[in-house]
């Protein structure tokens, strides 16, 4: 058992030219009413987006950190205003962590 789980693996992956985002849709996180921790999760890749032509980060994979900041129980909606703080550095370093069968 990895450190996120079963047969997870994770992976670094940093992104240069950012400051128009991923191109990526994010999904779970906190809820709010209920506290229940979902983690934050890559819903879909946008076409034409950075993500989309690096090729590396796929729907589905866990985000666990972005540029050191941790991902790890906050709402969606902080999750979105901690990447969108990163693309405006033009740099983003991503934590992510993938299930193994995924790929």
């Amino acid at each position: 058992m990895g450190p996120y789980g079963v047969d997870r693996a994770v992976h670094s992956m940093e992104f240069i030219d950012c400051e128009n985002g991923l191109g990526i849709k994010v999904i779970g996180g906190v809820k709010e009413v209920t506290g229940e921790e979902f983690g934050v999760y890559v819903k879909r890749i946008l076409p034409g987006g950075l993500a989309s032509s690096d090729g590396n980060l796929l729907p589905g994979d866990q985000i666990m950190e972005v540029n050191g900041d941790s991902l790890i129980g906050v709402t969606s909606e902080r999750a979105v205003d901690i990447l969108r703080a990163a693309s405006a550095t033009n740099h983003m370093r991503l934590l992510i962590a993938r299930d193994e069968e995924a790929k």
